[in-house]
């Protein structure tokens, strides 16, 4: 149980994690393309939207759950971002400032919705969700991954606070663990213990779930 439990886990972190380029090389663009946006070139500032619009819209639907909402939540978080540039400080912080303005968003309208009953109706099997399945795969093949994709996705949906934020920006979004310390403004001990209680204690959710079932 337990070892079909951490495959399970790290199976669907390591299938629906957004890919990302080197560090160094993504941070020296964002870097310049951020100077040049302040310079007065609009195009800049729409190179910037096509480096991280993925992740960004990746983060927005694993709160929302619909693609429509995510893209509409994607579109006001880059409008903040676009808006509110001059106000950065260290240029080569780009991303990480973007990621805050994100959570800060997504947050609110997380709870926005929540209040609306958005979340009541939505379906474990609903199409439109922030894990997709690869193609290429047999139906049976299928079958079995959305089967395991929705109890992740269940697990991680009760999760709150920092620990999902961290299980999302790390295992789902990929981000080192520095520049997670960044975005949450805590320090890096904490959120690799976070990261380890989340991990735990998604563990413990999908064995919960994977009980239900069988």
């Amino acid at each position: 149980m337990e070892l079909f439990l951490l495959i399970t886990c790290l199976a669907a972190m390591t299938l629906f994690s957004v890919p990302r380029r080197t560090p160094s090389a993504e941070t020296d663009e964002s870097t310049e393309l951020v100077r040049a946006v302040r310079g007065g070139d609009k195009q800049a500032f729409n190179r910037l939207v096509l480096i991280y619009q993925n992740r960004i819209f990746s983060l927005a639907l694993n709160y929302v759950k619909e693609e429509e909402e995510a893209r509409d939540l994607a579109q006001d978080i880059f409008v903040t971002a676009y808006r509110a540039i001059e106000k950065l400080r260290d240029e080569t912080k780009f991303g990480a400032w973007l990621y805050q303005i994100g959570l800060n968003h997504c947050r609110n309208r997380y709870k926005k919705l929540s209040r609306r009953g958005f979340f009541t109706n939505k379906s474990l099997d609903d199409p439109n969700s922030p894990l997709q399945l690869s193609g290429g795969t047999l139906p049976e093949e299928d079958l079995e991954k959305k089967r395991i994709i929705n109890q992740v996705r269940r697990a991680i949906g009760t999760m709150k606070g920092a620990e999902k934020e961290i299980l999302i920006l790390r295992d789902l979004q990929g981000l080192p663990y520095e520049e997670i310390s960044e975005i949450l403004d805590i320090p890096l001990g904490t959120v690799k213990s976070k990261l380890n209680r989340a991990r735990h204690g998604l563990k413990n959710k999908l064995k919960k779930f994977h009980s239900e079932l069988y």
